[in-house]
């Protein structure tokens, strides 16, 4: 009866363990209702089939049963079911012999299995255990691309959960071979073994649920993000087309002036003065990239107060492939930069080139003016400033960004010219 009872806690454990993985890693076809009410009942059946004590049967019903499961529930090919199933009956497997052969060599009998219900729910209980830590693995390996770095490190932490658990039951397990224990604490082990296991479970769960809640938080964070840099976008615009309906007025008053100028150097000398009124309106959307125009946008008119000469010139591409967020931060790194860079030299400039090169690589040059070499070390930029904790974080998150897309990153400074020159190459292939 004993043993009934643990083989109806080891299918409801399987029923849960395929319906998460399937649910986490494949787009559903059927509805919730319907996916459970199929897996629970493929598993009672196969309960049912384990009674029977013939294994052949029991493991081709069970690779058949998953298949098309995976293949009626969800929406995949019947190839990516089959792979799956494989996956699952592997491993479960392999998770069976090595605590099976392991339980052999602590109980010195094979056929412990058979004859000490205790050594039954041990090997039950910890094979379960590992076979839910290699699925977990493997469908971290499979759904990674869902999940950022930084979740990812924290995910493997979690192995601690199940690898305790299976030292505390070898552990508990010793202790009974030294000490004969009452019926009604052995009645007690098995069922902390199984509570034991729905911890390991509900651990994994609990996580999966916080990373759907951090990805959604990230989701509306980056919705706003959108719709704040789309409103300074088009008030940019606004002001843009303000400031070009003021200025197009002006025109006249201009050419009433040149049309009163009696030779070609004093008409010369005035086109020349006007001409920094008419260039203020050649950036605002040069690049038809909302983020990148809005950073230049306001690193022109931030130079404007500075005195600093800004060049821009953007060739066949506007990074356009970079995320709005990863563009501003890695744009305005680099800017904030090179301004309080050229604001202390005597020249007073930066230039901007971005371009494509071959069809293989987009390239982003910034050179800015710079008197004083910057310190280094090991080729990494080190902050001059006072707090380096602080202020050392635009570098890092230039770093950062770097890394993400893959994207090869330089400096160098020009002693000749009292230039600094950053390169950053982005890979297109």
């Amino acid at each position: 009866m004993i043993k009934i009872i643990i083989d109806i806690f080891m299918y409801l454990f399987e029923f849960l363990l395929f319906y998460y993985y399937s649910d986490t890693i494949f787009i559903e076809k059927k509805s919730k209702k319907v996916r459970l009410f199929w897996i629970f009942a493929v598993n009672a059946i196969l309960l049912l089939v384990y009674q029977l004590n013939i294994t052949y049967l029991n493991v081709i019903l069970m690779y058949v049963c998953d298949i098309l499961l995976l293949y009626l529930l969800y929406n995949i090919s019947f190839k990516t079911a089959v792979f799956h199933s494989s996956i699952f009956l592997a491993v479960m497997f392999a998770s069976e012999i090595i605590v099976s052969t392991a339980g052999a060599y602590i109980f010195n009998d094979f056929n412990a299995l058979e004859s000490d219900i205790n050594a039954y729910v041990f090997v039950v209980v910890i094979s379960k255990i590992l076979y839910f830590g290699i699925m977990m693995a493997v469908l971290r390996f499979f759904a990674q691309k869902e999940r950022n770095d930084y979740m990812n490190k924290f995910f493997w932490i979690l192995f601690v959960m199940p690898l305790a658990s299976i030292l505390m039951l070898l552990s508990f397990r010793y202790i009974t071979y030294q000490i004969t224990l009452p019926r009604n604490m052995y009645i007690l082990w098995i069922i902390s073994c199984f509570v034991l296991l729905l911890a390991n479970i509900l651990v994994f769960i609990i996580y999966e649920h916080s990373i759907k809640n951090t990805k959604e938080l990230y989701d509306l964070k980056s919705i706003r993000h959108q719709e704040e840099q789309d409103k300074k976008y088009f008030e940019v615009i606004e002001q843009s087309n303000k400031d070009m309906r003021i200025f197009a007025h002006d025109i006249k008053n201009h050419l009433v002036q040149m049309d009163s100028l009696k030779n070609m150097d004093e008409v010369h000398a005035y086109v020349k003065k006007i001409s920094p009124g008419i260039e203020r309106f050649n950036c605002t959307g040069i690049s038809k990239n909302k983020m990148l125009d809005l950073v230049i946008s306001k690193y022109i008119s931030l130079c404007e107060s500075k005195n600093i000469k800004l060049v821009v010139n953007i060739k066949a591409t506007n990074l356009s492939y970079i995320d709005d967020v990863d563009l501003s931060t890695l744009m305005n790194n680099l800017l904030d930069n090179a301004v309080e860079s050229a604001e202390k030299s005597k020249e007073k400039y930066i230039k901007i080139n971005i371009f494509t090169k071959n069809n293989q690589y987009d390239g982003l040059i910034i050179k800015n003016s710079c008197d004083v070499p910057p310190n280094s070390e090991d080729g990494i930029l080190i902050t001059t400033k006072a707090n380096k904790k602080i202020h050392g974080l635009g570098t890092a998150s230039i770093r950062k960004i770097i890394r993400k897309y893959k994207a090869v990153y330089g400096w160098k400074y020009d002693e000749e010219n009292n230039e600094f020159i950053t390169n950053i190459a982005f890979d297109i292939r």
